[in-house]
């Protein structure tokens, strides 16, 4: 991947010679490099737009507690995969500030939803001693089924540490977002959610896409990503198709 000497290059390059510049793969790189710290600058406040419908409304009416939980989940869970690789912070720091603020919804939802009883400690608890161990890489290498490996298409049976950081957060951001993919076609309405969180994540999916593709050889990112996009884009169109709490719901919890 594109590191600090090579962005000096590129740099350099750009001011000594720009002909030469545009001829190779600098203004890619450059690019991507803006792309990356522009998401990261959007993830700051991505969230914002949907812990402030909750707090106007006072409500978590339509948002499923799973959906919140394993999103809390699997950011904390990114942090401790990218944070020891030594990736460039532009390739997945959008992922520090998420956590952030997943942090902070799911302590809001928690309290708009019965408070923070032992039950969410458990949670939480558990959440950051996993989070801990997968970051220091403490999980011993383990082997699948034989016949696990066939139905997924595994070239190897052996799974790592560091591979069971990348991929659970797919699939908590799967089995996260499928529960409130649910609950809105169940009941016919998306709820609080914010609209311009859902289709900031659906841009920042798609920049990161770009700069994945351009600056990092890691598959396991690159699914991440892939399917991050299209879990929140279906979201997005739930949104515009259903619309958000019915009036006379709305006006039940006022």
């Amino acid at each position: 991947h594109a590191d600090n000497a090579g962005m000096d290059d590129c740099l350099q390059q750009l001011l000594n010679n720009t002909t030469a510049f545009l001829e190779t793969e600098c203004p890619k790189v450059l690019v991507s490099k803006a792309i990356g710290y522009a998401v990261i600058a959007g993830s700051a406040l991505v969230k914002l737009p949907q812990i402030l419908k909750i707090h106007r409304a006072g409500s978590v009416a339509g948002i499923s507690h799973a959906s919140v939980l394993f999103e809390f989940v699997a950011t904390l869970v990114n942090v401790s995969y990218f944070l020891p690789l030594g990736y460039p912070f532009s390739t997945w720091g959008e992922n520090a500030f998420l956590l952030a603020q997943n942090s902070a919804l799911y302590i809001l939802h928690a309290h708009m939803s019965g408070g923070l009883r032992a039950s969410f400690l458990l949670e939480a608890s558990a959440a950051c001693a996993s989070g801990y161990v997968l970051y220091r890489r403490l999980v011993p290498d383990f082997v699948l089924p034989a016949a696990a490996c066939g139905a997924l298409g595994l070239r190897r049976c052996t799974v790592s540490c560091e591979e069971l950081a990348g991929t659970l957060p797919m699939l908590l951001g799967l089995v996260g977002r499928l529960p409130q993919i649910a609950q809105n076609l169940r009941q016919r309405h998306t709820g609080e959610l914010a609209f311009i969180t859902y289709l900031l994540n659906v841009a920042g999916a798609g920049a990161r896409l770009f700069t994945t593709l351009q600056e990092l050889d890691d598959p396991i990112a690159l699914a991440a990503v892939v399917l991050s996009l299209g879990l929140n884009l279906v979201i997005v169109a739930q949104i515009l198709l259903l619309g958000g709490t019915p009036k006379k719901a709305a006006n039940k919890a006022a």
